[in-house]
């Protein structure tokens, strides 16, 4: 559908509010999108037939001054059809513009529109995409291509259509206080307001709450990050405890298998070392009883030395032994100290879960799980089992599965409680985007209310004046009809037919009232566009039947002259 079949010319408010263009009209990538909607809406209703000028994709991207001028006027067309270019380009477009409605007049200038393009080129692409989107509207009006209304959008906008349809039929009967429907639409605007209000109470008072019940269990459960950070930190304590105790139960074996060794060597080197000393007994007694030579005494020193060296020798192994045993007491109670601390950290760690001591609230089947070391390096505890030490705690077979199982409690009611504080989360959610809705509506709805007293002031100044035309006119008709009635009997019957006349035409002006009644709910340019045209068919009928009424008191003065001079002759 053309533009032309629109009934009146493009009306929008002089005094459009000038916004900073936000658009990226720089961006290249934005500026083809644009462009192709242009030259898509340029070419699929006909611009080069109308404007007798051909235009391809490029002359959206880098256009002449003709180009801007044919798309900018014909665009304006298709929003003001009766409109009529009579000055330059550069003088045109920035008024027309603001009566447009147009928010980004700050990026248009006099100086740019004498030769559009290059650097200032978005601008102005801009400028014709908008104008596009203003016709495209217009267009889907024109198609009765309307977006179905919120059932509360209808309900307010029949309560406008209510007050302008009993004003208009007051206006009609020559009524002009209108204060009484301007009180009932705005009686029903207030009540739905409160309605409006009371529901959004409503819902803030269940918002409010949600969000103490959510801080309520917020404070009432531990933290989820703490407990998981626990839960890891006991399982990594519990497996380092008992890879801990895994590597003393191999060095225990192994330093049981040394000291024996070491103790089997002192036995042999003490039995060897008594049999040297049952010997040298049994020399000395044989030198003192026998007669010894030069020779033998050298051959007992040479003995003896090679036992002297033999007893240095075993003595050096015995330090060196010594030794060994000091270092492996070294680590033995280094391996006590790493074991007490593991302990503690047990111990603490186990306290602040609270499933020490036994009976505590968190302890898995109230068993006490403390670990109390009993002496680890005493004589009696050599040899003796991890669990005899750790008095009597099986860590691999009973500790660690009750730890286990209460690490999968936990686990549990962190997933119900993160469960919990989703489903809470999500009513919150919708509770936040109900009572944004609302405010929405609140806040459209006193928009509406302004426009709808802006109209109304706007409709009620045109029908007071429409109406006191109406009257003089009428005041005038009705003398005439009566000085045509005292002075021409004859007229009557066309004087009725012509009542007649009037009343189909009433009957159609009231159809049409019937017609601009189911329209209105459309925007309010619209309502003013419908409004003067009817005020301008109002004029044009009156005029009308001014003119029937003149050439029907010609006629008739004509016609009863004739009749005189007739009788006279008579």
């Amino acid at each position: 559908m053309t533009g032309g079949g629109r009934g009146g010319g493009f009306v929008a408010s002089s005094t459009a509010v000038v916004l900073k263009d936000t658009r990226p009209i720089r961006d290249r990538a934005y500026q083809n999108m644009i462009a192709n909607s242009v030259y898509e809406y340029l070419i699929n209703n006909n611009f080069e037939m109308d404007m007798k000028h051909s235009i391809t994709p490029k002359s959206l991207k880098s256009p002449t001054q003709k180009d801007f001028v044919m798309m900018f006027q014909w665009l304006y067309r298709r929003l003001d059809p009766g409109y009529k270019f009579t000055k330059s380009i550069e003088n045109e477009v920035i008024p027309l513009m603001k009566i447009a409605g147009y928010p980004y007049l700050d990026s248009l200038s006099k100086s740019q529109l004498v030769a559009v393009g290059g650097q200032n080129w978005g601008a102005y692409l801009g400028m014709l995409y908008w104008l596009v989107e203003i016709a495209e509207t217009f267009d889907a009006f024109d198609n009765k291509d309307y977006d179905i209304d919120e059932p509360e959008d209808t309900e307010l906008n029949q309560i406008v259509i209510n007050y302008i349809t009993k004003s208009y039929s007051a206006f009609l009967q020559n009524e002009d206080d209108y204060s009484e429907y301007e009180s009932e639409m705005r009686e029903a605007f207030e009540e739905r307001i409160a309605a409006i209000k009371i529901t959004t109470d409503e819902y803030a008072k269940q918002k409010q709450k949600f969000e103490e019940e959510l801080q309520d269990m917020e404070h009432s459960t531990p933290s989820l990050t703490a407990l998981q950070n626990k839960s890891e930190a006991l399982e990594s304590d519990l497996a380092k405890f008992q890879e801990y105790i895994d590597n003393m139960e191999k060095r225990k074996t192994k330093w049981r298998t040394m000291l024996e060794n070491i103790n089997e060597e002192l036995i042999a080197m003490e039995q060897e070392f008594t049999i040297l000393e049952k010997e040298k007994v049994s020399l000395e007694a044989k030198i003192a009883a026998q007669g010894l030579t030069p020779a033998d005494i050298d051959t007992i020193v040479g003995q003896r030395e090679q036992l002297s060296k033999a007893i240095q020798a075993n003595d050096v192994k015995s330090s060196e032994i010594t030794k060994k045993l000091q270092e492996k007491e070294q680590l033995a109670q280094q391996a006590l100290d790493s074991l007490d601390t593991a302990v503690q950290k047990y111990t603490s760690l186990g306290y602040r879960i609270g499933v020490l001591p036994a009976g505590a609230p968190n302890c898995p089947e109230s068993k006490n799980f403390e670990i109390l070391l009993s002496a680890p390096l005493a004589e009696e505890n050599l040899g003796a089992r991890p669990n005899a030490i750790l008095n009597g705690l099986e860590l691999r077979h009973e500790v660690r599965p009750a730890l286990q199982k209460f690490r999968m409690e936990v686990a549990a009611k962190v997933h119900k409680a993160q469960d919990e504080s989703i489903r809470l989360q999500s009513l919150l959610d919708r509770v936040a985007e109900v009572l944004a809705d609302k405010r929405d509506q609140l806040d459209t709805l006193e928009a509406q209310i302004s426009a709808a007293k802006i109209t109304y002031d706007e409709a009620f100044e045109t029908m007071t004046s429409d109406a006191s035309s109406s009257h003089a006119e009428i005041e005038k008709l009705e003398r005439k009809i009566q000085a045509m009635r005292i002075g021409v009997q004859d007229g009557r019957l066309q004087l009725e037919q012509r009542a007649e006349r009037v009343v189909i035409e009433y009957d159609h002006m009231q159809h049409a009232a019937e017609l601009i009644r189911e329209q209105m709910q459309r925007k309010i340019s619209d309502y003013i566009e419908k409004i003067v045209g009817f005020k301008l068919h109002v004029q044009a009928e009156l005029e009308a039947h001014e003119n029937f009424v003149v050439d029907e008191l010609e006629r008739q003065s004509k016609r009863s002259t004739g009749d005189d001079m007739n009788h006279d002759a008579s």
